[in-house]
């Protein structure tokens, strides 16, 4: 786990999923604030609907309705999710 990771709220870190159900529409500058509803669920964690923000996203990484996206959230409070950007390949 990174110290950042701690700072923002993940303190007892799963690795999971996030599978999109809804996603703003990219802003067509070189990165944009995204905001997702979906489902996180990872072992041992009953799936929960999120809402999320990711204020950096590529355009070439923006999400669609049905990704399922790599993340790294807190086993007690799933809200605090980090989306794994380095592992989401880039849309061609």
């Amino acid at each position: 786990m990174a110290l950042l990771d701690f700072f923002m709220g993940i303190q007892d870190p799963v690795e999971g999923e996030y599978r999109i159900t809804a996603v703003s529409k990219p802003s067509g500058s070189s990165v944009a604030s995204c905001d997702m509803v979906g489902q996180v669920s990872g072992p041992g964690i009953q799936p929960r609907v999120i809402e999320h923000n990711s204020p950096f996203t590529a355009p070439g990484k923006w999400p669609r309705v049905g990704d399922v996206l790599p993340v790294l959230f807190d086993r007690t409070n799933p809200d605090f999710l980090r989306i794994v950007w380095k592992q989401v390949p880039e849309r061609g």
